[in-house]
């Protein structure tokens, strides 16, 4: 599925108590101004969101991935079915990731103890692909940290996950002066649809994302996001927020994850970091 360079808006339905994720040709439709050409929903949209102020979320790609998409299917073209001719809106790909070459190898030179996995590449009833090539249990990593549950993810993920627990360790160590010795997620694969938004397939139809809930100090201490996370409009003031805010921060401006999406982002995400590696970027903190 080709998805270009645009922007999300997230409109919040104070009336309706409902939050309604309006793309930009919806927005100017409803002013009376010419559409333009096609706007990506929001990512993991669910109702019951409480009323919020209209925010502008930037999507684009993955600049190292642009120019390794698919050929196939064709791109998209303007609406009188000319090509896009200045190239400005560069083009990339909603699906299964790319084969990563040696990425065995570079697992176990991260220090990842790891098991292979299958997820086959399918089709489902309604249309839907799912499944990914290159699939792992993700055991432990050079943080030494617990997982609770042994993720099932991309090689890729699972990569991006050493680099995870190298931020928060150092995060938790400057922050607490301790180390973290488990993390708890609410999962990986799920092979679906973005809430509210049929055509548009999430990444964890691929394994190619995780939620991540709380983060668990050696000593007990417990740093829950539901709980501790300050929104991107609020100052952190407390230790445990800082910590939340800082690791988000980095694993999104360090590229550890292309899509960072936190409490900030929308009500959806209130109890967790949503972290995918996507071909696009989507910084949600």
């Amino acid at each position: 599925m080709p998805l270009g360079r645009t922007t999300l808006v997230l409109a919040g339905l104070a009336g309706l108590g409902v939050a309604a994720f309006l793309s930009v040709d919806e927005l100017q439709a409803r002013e009376g101004r010419p559409e333009p050409t096609a706007v990506a929903p929001s990512p993991e949209a669910e109702p019951g969101v409480e009323a919020a102020a209209m925010v502008a979320v930037e999507v684009e790609p993955r600049p190292e991935l642009v120019a390794a998409a698919p050929a196939e299917p064709t791109p998209a073209t303007d609406e009188d079915g000319s090509d896009d001719e200045d190239g400005s809106d560069d083009e990339v790909w909603v699906g299964p990731p790319e084969l990563i070459e040696d990425c065995e190898q570079k697992l176990d030179d991260a220090g990842i103890t790891w098991t292979a996995s299958r997820l086959p590449v399918h089709e489902t009833k309604g249309g839907i692909t799912c499944g990914a090539p290159q699939v792992i249990r993700y055991q432990r990593g050079p943080g030494e940290i617990s997982w609770g549950g042994k993720p099932q993810v991309t090689c890729g993920v699972g990569l991006a996950l050493a680099r995870l627990e190298a931020i928060v360790q150092e995060e938790a160590e400057a922050h607490f002066g301790r180390r973290v010795k488990r993390i708890k997620h609410m999962g990986t694969y799920n092979c679906r649809e973005m809430a509210n938004y049929p055509g548009w397939v999430s990444e964890h139809s691929y394994a190619n994302a995780i939620d991540i809930k709380e983060f668990q100090l050696v000593g007990g201490t417990t740093i829950s996001v539901l709980d501790h996370y300050t929104k991107s409009d609020e100052e952190p003031t407390t230790k445990k927020a800082k910590f939340l805010r800082r690791v988000a921060r980095r694993l999104y401006d360090e590229r550890v994850f292309s899509v960072v999406l936190t409490p900030s982002f929308d009500r959806a995400h209130r109890n967790h970091f949503h972290l995918d590696m996507a071909r696009y970027l989507v910084d949600g903190i």
